[in-house]
């Protein structure tokens, strides 16, 4: 709907799943039509399209992760911790043989956590499970015209082209590119182009690997201008949180925050050092972590309805799954506190990890929605997987 209602799902029918049912869920929620209304506001300059570029140099500055080396080996590299690493395999192996070939958001998010085991345990099977996903072609679904949801799977494409940034890979790239320059010679606001909190981590986190990949500071400069005027649209900085939408200004939710947060972790993971709205990125990370750390349960999940938990009171993963993996990330990097967040962060992954069963199945993981709304103790979705993975995976350089 939107990042959970987006372009390609049918409002109140989930035509993406392989698997599991719909929950629109939350209150009056707002479905993507494809034909968002909201206040465009002034619309940014527009900028010429891209001319291919130049495979990386990573000129600019630094990110703060530089793009991965596939080594070759099979085995998890030293200072990770064993067992988180072993519940990551459990879950992943859970659900790869439930997880289909659909390019959707639902799956996109999954495949960004997929990716993140193999960068964590280097184990080739996950890396060869993404690729076969992929396919050959490495194309989006909606291709050029690929808008919003459509476009979250082109982040992981990306992330195995920057594992071997050479000209006979740019094929990886070919797919998924046309839609961003697309998007790049637009003229369009934020708020217009992503009006919905989701699409924070559906599509900035790949304008800024293919900013690395090209070499080239006008997808940063893009991504920068439409991010910046969702967040004006709907960042409430009482609360330090977002609003799902315009529509939906009555609470805040977990998952869509949640989206947000971890959003902000993959964009800072490529950022240059030296772009002018890194600091502000991680202002909004710090942000998020003092609103949320006042807010987690005792048994270190979040709920649905973040600052009225009682309303919904049933643990939530796929949220806190998100938060997890922002903070321990910000944590590895040096952007919050250890001593402050660190006791967060264990807390949650511990009450994850209570909602994993012995085959190794994630639960409490809200269906597709638009809003706060309930979930239950069998309720998995491809998308908390992703989240769980990609907690995991910072939870295990974090933790001896």
């Amino acid at each position: 709907c939107g990042g959970d209602s987006g372009k390609g799902v049918t409002p109140g029918v989930d035509a993406a799943r392989d698997t599991g049912s719909v929950d629109t869920g939350g209150p009056n929620p707002q479905p993507d039509t494809g034909n968002p209304a909201p206040d465009t506001g002034t619309p940014p300059p527009a900028e010429p399209a891209s001319d291919g570029g130049t495979p990386v140099d990573m000129g600019g500055g630094q990110p703060d992760v530089a793009p991965p080396t596939d080594t070759g080996t099979d085995g998890p590299p030293p200072n990770v911790n064993a067992m988180i690493v072993d519940q990551m395999r459990k879950v992943a192996d859970w659900q790869l043989p439930r997880a289909g070939g659909a390019k959707d958001w639902i799956h996109g998010a999954m495949w960004t956590g997929i990716f993140a085991t193999y960068q964590t345990t280097k184990d080739v099977k996950y890396l060869n499970a993404v690729k076969s996903w992929a396919g050959a072609g490495w194309t989006l679904s909606g291709g050029a015209g690929a808008r919003g949801d459509n476009q979250c799977a082109a982040q992981t494409f990306f992330d195995v082209y920057l594992l071997d940034p050479t000209p006979a890979n740019m094929s990886i790239l070919a797919g998924a590119k046309p839609s961003f320059d697309a998007v790049l010679a637009e003229n369009r606001a934020g708020r217009a182009e992503w009006w919905w909190e989701d699409a924070l981590f559906m599509v900035p986190p790949g304008f800024a690997r293919l900013g690395v990949a090209m070499n080239d500071k006008r997808y940063f400069a893009k991504m920068n201008t439409l991010y910046w005027d969702t967040y004006a649209y709907l960042w409430n900085n009482g609360a330090g949180l977002m609003y799902r939408d315009n529509g939906l200004r009555g609470s805040f939710w977990a998952r869509g925050n949640g989206w947000v947060m971890a959003g902000i972790a993959r964009i800072l993971q490529y950022l240059p050092q030296d772009d002018p709205k890194r600091p502000d990125f991680i202002k909004m990370l710090q942000q998020m972590a003092t609103a949320l750390k006042a807010v987690q349960g005792t048994d270190g999940l979040w709920r649905a309805n973040l600052l009225n938990p009682n309303s919904i009171p049933n643990p939530e993963t796929s949220g806190t799954g998100f938060f997890t993996f922002a903070m321990a990330w910000g944590i590895n990097n040096g952007h919050l506190d250890k001593a402050t967040y660190l006791p967060v962060v264990t807390k949650a992954w511990a009450g994850l990890n209570s909602h994993v069963d012995a085959a190794g199945k994630l639960g409490y993981v809200q269906p597709v929605g638009a809003g706060p709304a309930p979930a239950g103790a069998g309720s998995t979705v491809e998308y908390g997987v992703g989240a769980f993975l990609l907690a995991g995976s910072e939870m295990a350089k974090l933790v001896p």
